[in-house]
């Protein structure tokens, strides 16, 4: 899946509950949704169309007509709509790549030793990438 192209937009937590639920459940409905999240949130189904019409309209959702309701599903995966909410805010500093490395550093203390060791090699894998040349 490709990554929108605008800069990243600010989401709600509905938004992105109903992102999270699209990379689970891809091709669903608002009702769909709906009858999901209400286990855990009240909200009415009004409110739950909105928040996937604003993922629709912001680039992130796509959506497809089907008799009297929309099928949406995911326009990007989670780890290139991560990247690049990192990546803008990383940016809107302007920050110098110590103070960069600094604050990722800051946000992987949050990770656990799994995904510390997937980071370690991906990081590894990539220097050697950027030493020999090659392209992602």
């Amino acid at each position: 899946m490709a990554a929108p192209n605008s800069a990243p937009t600010p989401l709600g937590d509905l938004e992105i509950q109903a992102l999270e639920y699209l990379w689970q459940q891809p091709d669903a409905t608002a009702k769909e949704f709906h009858e999901f999240v209400s286990a855990s949130r009240p909200s009415s189904l009004n409110t739950v169309q909105s928040a996937m019409e604003r993922l629709f309209r912001k680039g992130l959702a796509d959506r497809e007509k089907v008799s009297h309701s929309y099928r949406y599903s995911a326009k990007t995966s989670k780890t290139d709509l991560l990247g690049n909410l990192i990546n803008d805010l990383v940016g809107r500093f302007n920050s110098d790549s110590q103070s960069s490395a600094a604050a990722i550093l800051n946000a992987a203390e949050q990770l656990d030793e799994q995904a510390l060791d997937l980071l370690e090699k991906e990081i590894n894998r990539r220097k050697q990438q950027r030493l020999s040349g090659e392209q992602d």
